[in-house]
């Protein structure tokens, strides 16, 4: 083994990055739906302050402040289950390629690895490109005078880490299960059975 990865994990995630970059347009709907969760939670994390300060007038404002964050969450968390959906239709499609991985000898930790690239690929750059639009547009609207908020550097970025960090971790631990039993199955059931 050199380094912190062996060479068959390395090429299969090579290989799961080429299978990524090969059925690009099968994720644009994962992608959409976490950035547009992204957007949400980055939006409602950077404008906490303003938004407190404007609900002040309206009553309990911890509560409306919980209330717009709980809906961000929830939208961010559809594009992860999205993501989860789109591992299963995946895995499906993908089972003879996996039968044949498993035949020629590839072990499960990389054909797992393989899997799991397409979602944290999509996860991530779904969440990043949410929360850079969420950012840009925030600050620019308030340059432009449209919103009056207090956008500081320091909690948008971490409103984006967060969003970032979130949809990749959510995306692996939904999309591990399906990976690992498809990985696991043997491979001449694997080719027998359709995909």
């Amino acid at each position: 083994m050199t380094g912190p990865l062996s060479p068959a994990l390395r090429k299969g995630l090579a290989y799961g990055w080429l299978s990524t970059r090969r059925r690009a347009g099968q994720l644009v709907l994962p992608v959409v739906t976490t950035a547009t969760g992204a957007f949400l939670l980055v939006q409602v994390l950077t404008l906490t302050d303003s938004v407190r300060r404007q609900s002040a007038a309206l009553g309990d404002t911890e509560q409306l402040v919980r209330a717009t964050t709980l809906i961000a969450v929830v939208v961010l968390l559809v594009g992860v289950v999205e993501m989860a959906v789109s591992t299963t239709r995946t895995v499906v499609h993908r089972t003879r390629e996996i039968g044949v991985l498993g035949a020629t000898g590839v072990p499960r930790g990389p054909v797992v690895g393989a899997l799991l690239v397409e979602p944290l690929v999509a996860a991530v750059a779904g969440a990043a490109a949410g929360g850079v639009v969420a950012v840009v547009g925030t600050g620019a609207a308030n340059l432009a005078g449209l919103v009056s908020a207090d956008v500081r550097p320091g909690p948008a970025l971490a409103a984006l880490a967060l969003a970032v960090g979130t949809s990749a971790v959510a995306a692996l631990v939904t999309s591990a299960g399906p990976a690992y039993r498809a990985a696991s199955r043997p491979p001449a059931l694997s080719l027998t059975s359709g995909g």
